[in-house]
């Protein structure tokens, strides 16, 4: 064997020596510090059980929507023209970096939390009163602020600065809340979408979620009516002044074909997202889930136990080497 070779060889076994010494005074040091542990596990196990019971459980309604479907047998979507070649490049496109296209459900997974959407669901009470049950005066029948101390703290806090917490729920407050209950997740690596919604009451999430999903399609379906509207009237006027035949020809198929556009919109059927799963929640509260929160808890304790004990030897081992 080469002289130069153990020499080479020195260094990695001394590493690994090292290694070796940290690891048997890192299990010598959790064997010490035992009961550190142990109280450090058990008081993430009693900070979760706490925590659970001071939290109120709630429900998951989920839905799962996809692109309209117009062809295949469960097709559900209204049977609006399909544009085929340039002219849906030139039909969908928006202007920007490399032409993005912004599909009709792609408008629809973004006005889902929107302030027109809210404005649409506020003309239901129960829904509002769903949403902000704290702020909702039952006995009086009108909207309150927020009762106890943080939130005294809180309007205090704001009339120091000239401000004032807000007390009847308007769009801008609905939607906010829509956006914080609601969670959109991908279903594989398809178009389609898993929609989320948790609330305290069962019933109220699973109207929740729906009434967005219908508000979010009548939005929709009332912009397509607008434009479709005003395409047709625009049509019809310039009929009236065009004299060359070939010119009223082709601005008569364009009517047509508007006017036919205009009564597919109004086929009670999806018009941007069909509902591939209706909303469904379970019977029983699924959120938190103690099984996930308890174990997660003592391992939380079990890691900070562990510290504990590492920053007690080295304080005693500090103690030690000191004067």
């Amino acid at each position: 064997m080469p002289d130069g070779m153990p020499l080479r060889r020195f260094p990695l076994e001394a590493g690994a020596a090292e290694a070796g010494r940290r690891l048997r005074r890192f299990v010598w040091t959790m064997r010490q510090g035992w009961p550190i542990l142990l109280v450090g596990a058990a008081l993430g196990v009693v900070a979760s059980v706490a925590a659970l019971r001071l939290v109120a459980p709630q429900y998951t309604a989920v839905m799962v929507i996809g692109p309209t479907a117009r062809v295949g047998a469960a097709a559900m979507g209204a049977r609006l023209p399909v544009l085929i070649g340039r002219e849906t490049a030139a039909a969908a496109s928006e202007p920007g970096p490399g032409d993005e296209i912004l599909s009709d459900f792609a408008r629809y997974l973004q006005l889902f939390t929107s302030i027109p959407v809210a404005e649409r669901m506020m003309a239901d009470p129960l829904l509002l009163r769903g949403l902000f049950p704290d702020r909702w005066d039952e006995e009086a029948g009108a909207w309150r602020p927020v009762p106890g101390p943080t939130a005294s703290a809180k309007r205090l806090f704001l009339a120091l600065v000239g401000r004032s917490d807000w007390v009847e729920p308007d769009a801008e407050r609905v939607a906010s809340a829509l956006r914080e209950r609601l969670t959109v997740d991908m279903v594989g690596s398809g178009p389609m979408r898993r929609l989320r919604l948790r609330h305290a009451d069962r019933a109220m999430a699973l109207r929740l979620l729906s009434a967005a999903a219908q508000a979010t399609d009548a939005h929709l379906r009332a912009e397509a009516s607008r434009r479709s509207a005003a395409q047709i009237a625009h049509a019809r006027a310039r009929l009236v002044g065009i004299t060359v035949a070939e010119h009223r020809r082709a601005l008569a198929d364009l009517l047509s074909e508007q006017e036919r556009i205009a009564m597919m919109i109004e086929v009670d059927l999806p018009l941007a997202a069909d509902a591939i799963e209706p909303p469904a929640a379970a019977q029983r509260p699924d959120w938190p889930n103690p099984l996930t929160v308890v174990p997660m808890a003592a391992l939380v304790g079990l890691v900070a136990g562990a510290f504990a004990a590492s920053l007690r030897r080295l304080w005693r081992a500090g103690g030690e080497a000191g004067p």
